[in-house]
């Protein structure tokens, strides 16, 4: 039982891929004839997460930023740098950028979120709880910046604290199915066995295929002796992710 929160190979730019890239950076900057270089790094980093995943565009974006790093640091809070990092999986990196910064110095909740989970990766959550609480100050009803900061207080036996940002989720929508979901551990985990099952029935209504609500759920039906329904509820989860060894695991344990 668990609690949950919410990459390509490099490849070299073909030339019609550059085209692509050039009329998109035009489209973004049309109004401005001499296009800075943080709009540019800004301009490759929203070609990749909106069409082409592929890592030779942070690069690219990493090396216009070079070309500014004093305005980046100054105006932008290396917020960009952040996110080209974080995009690389490179924890230590925005992690050695967030040195510089106090949490409450970053206006950019997304950066703030970025440097929280960079934390909370590199198995830090208790650094990680300051940044993702600066997120949801500065953007109180992004639900997934929430629900991550839930499951940090989770993480660190902050249990009240973590009920409460779970329930706040549920109130602004109430099919947040990850919110049931560690609603549902945190009352497993209490011996409150009603809530528990209410949750994470709700979690896996909501997405049927949700891994850790599934494995959740699984573990419920164990411990209330139903082995017949924590096993169809494995065998549901392994046909949808086959490679899953945690299911595979428990499923071996019931047979």
């Amino acid at each position: 039982v668990a609690v949950t929160d919410h990459y390509i190979r490099k490849r070299p730019v073909a030339e019609k891929e550059k085209s692509d890239i050039t009329a998109f950076l035009g489209l973004e900057c049309y109004n401005n004839d001499h296009v800075d270089a943080i709009t540019k790094a800004r301009g490759c980093m929203e070609f990749y997460e909106r069409y082409n995943p592929n890592k030779g565009l942070i690069d690219s974006a990493i090396k216009y930023l070079d070309k500014d790093k004093a305005t980046e640091e100054k105006e932008k809070q290396n917020r960009d740098y952040i996110r080209a990092y974080f995009v690389l999986e490179e924890y230590a990196k925005v992690i050695e950028l967030a040195a510089k910064l106090q949490p409450e110095q970053l206006s950019d909740a997304w950066a703030a979120y970025r440097i929280g989970e960079s934390y909370y990766l590199s198995g830090r959550a208790e650094q990680a709880i300051h940044w993702y609480q600066r997120a949801i100050e500065i953007w109180p009803y992004a639900l997934d910046f929430q629900n991550k900061y839930g499951s940090c207080l989770l993480a660190l036996d902050n249990a009240a604290d973590a009920q409460r940002t779970f329930e706040f989720i549920l109130g602004e929508n109430p099919q947040y199915a990850s919110a049931h979901t560690n609603l549902g551990y945190l009352f497993l985990q209490q011996g409150n066995n009603a809530m528990a099952y209410d949750h994470l029935l709700k979690a896996v209504q909501y997405e049927p295929d949700n891994k850790q609500a599934l494995i959740n759920i699984a573990v419920w039906y164990h411990l209330n002796n139903k082995d017949d329904k924590a096993e169809r509820t494995l065998e549901h989860l392994l046909k949808k992710y086959p490679g899953n060894e945690q299911a595979k695991a428990m499923l071996l344990d019931l047979q």
